[in-house]
């Protein structure tokens, strides 16, 4: 019963790994270039992962964010805040667009970069295909650019503005400077903010795993980065955008489905655990056992306790008829043989060999296995006829049955 149990476990543990492989190949096909998956916890193509570690083998103070915007400190300076692809649901709110903002004026360069129209303020001009850029204005970052690698249908025609109704905050045309683009339209560009600036790119593939090593991609990530960061800055990767938050679990990084299927999956195994439980975890009934073994053990023991209870008996009467014989009240502890020898040599003759005699006897007595009620009764008289013979005195009679102990400290009926 027990080896089919395990059987079955093993075989069901294998249908539920395998239908959760199948379910997320499927949403893979479906899904290819979910945005979900641009984290830098994520090592597949669509990820930020490379990028993460790149800034950081190179030296870089390299952090990834997982508070709300609202929570950036205003009072830090040359930090670069990397918000890739973030998720409508989780950016909602007008106040954390504001202190994004904030953030930037105080002195960062904020990089937004996403494939929405709305995030990016822009329109779908262009087609999926991989098309090559040109430089729209000369400045510092893009030294060393030259060839710049977009993939994406978003081109920027429009005035940048949060993705929220808000009006915190005047952002004028003329203080856009386009820099990258083709005859469509501008592909990135950089937003001038107070003390710093807000970079606006449509084209998260230059960022991401697959694309970051293609082009010159890499090498307009680090010239912002060392022009802005230096020594004292950091480089910051938003993940709260993405739903993985302080407090949030890495299974919200997958897809709705998957999610749902990993649910389904975990109650069907506790159901699937209570049925074995049920069906092969009662309890096993103990047979009975028949009267006649019970009642042998029961007896055997009631025996090995009485048995016990008369040896500990005669040790009691040895050291009781010492003390009485020897005329040493005092005495509270057997003596070795050598001890027992000496003082047995003050007694008169006559008493010292039945003393001998008695004492031969309750030493066969205490070393016997197999102790007899009649054994210790009669060891008993003899030694109370040689206590009364040496004390001089008669039987007590038995006339209340009180206990009482004598000055040697005998327990007797009184």
């Amino acid at each position: 019963m027990r080896r089919s149990s395990w059987i079955w476990s093993f075989l069901l543990s294998f249908l539920a790994i395998l239908m959760l492989a199948t379910v997320q190949q499927q949403e893979e096909r479906k899904w290819r270039n979910l945005p979900l998956l641009r984290t830098s916890f994520s090592a597949r193509p669509q990820g930020t992962k490379a990028l993460y570690r790149t800034m950081k083998e190179l030296g870089y103070q390299v952090e990834r964010w997982r508070k709300a915007w609202r929570h950036l400190d205003l009072r830090k300076r040359n930090t670069v805040f990397l918000v890739i692809e973030p998720n409508e649901s989780m950016v909602s709110d007008i106040m954390d667009w504001k202190r994004l903002v904030e953030f930037a004026q105080a002195g960062n360069v904020v990089w937004v970069s996403a494939e929405k129209r709305e995030t990016v303020s822009g329109d779908e001009l262009a087609t999926k295909a991989t098309k090559q850029v040109k430089v729209l204005y000369p400045a510092a970052w893009l030294n060393g650019v030259r060839r710049y690698l977009a993939r994406s249908e978003i081109r920027l025609t429009k005035q940048w503005r949060p993705p929220v109704t808000a009006t915190f905050i005047n952002l004028e045309a003329h203080r856009e400077i386009p820099l990258l683009g083709d005859d469509i339209g501008t592909v990135l560009k950089a937003v001038s903010i107070g003390e710093g600036f807000i970079i606006v790119d449509s084209n998260p593939y230059a960022l991401s795993n697959e694309g970051v090593g293609k082009g010159d991609h890499f090498r307009l990530a680090l010239n912002v980065v060392s022009s802005v960061v230096g020594r004292s800055g950091k480089v910051l990767f938003d993940e709260w955008g993405r739903g993985l938050g302080e407090g949030e679990h890495w299974v919200w990084a997958v897809t709705e489905g998957t999610r749902y299927a990993v649910w389904q999956l975990t109650v069907a195994g506790i159901v699937l655990m209570i049925a074995i439980s049920i069906r092969f975890g009662k309890p096993v009934s103990v047979r009975s056992q028949p009267f006649a073994q019970t009642a042998f053990v029961h007896g055997l023991a009631s025996l090995l306790q009485r048995g016990k209870a008369l040896s500990e008996s005669v040790g009691l009467l040895r050291l009781h008829f010492l003390r009485r014989v020897l005329k040493d009240p005092h005495l509270w502890r057997q003596p070795d043989e050598a001890e027992f020898q000496r003082r047995l040599q003050s007694l008169p003759p006559k008493e010292r060999e039945r003393v001998q005699q008695l004492w031969q006897w309750s030493e066969q007595l205490f070393h016997k296995r197999s102790l007899k009620e009649a054994e210790v009764l009669a060891w008993t008289k003899a030694v109370w006829q040689l206590s009364t013979d040496v004390s001089g005195k008669g039987k007590m009679p038995l006339q209340n049955r009180r206990h009482r102990h004598d000055a040697d400290g005998f327990v007797g009926t009184r």
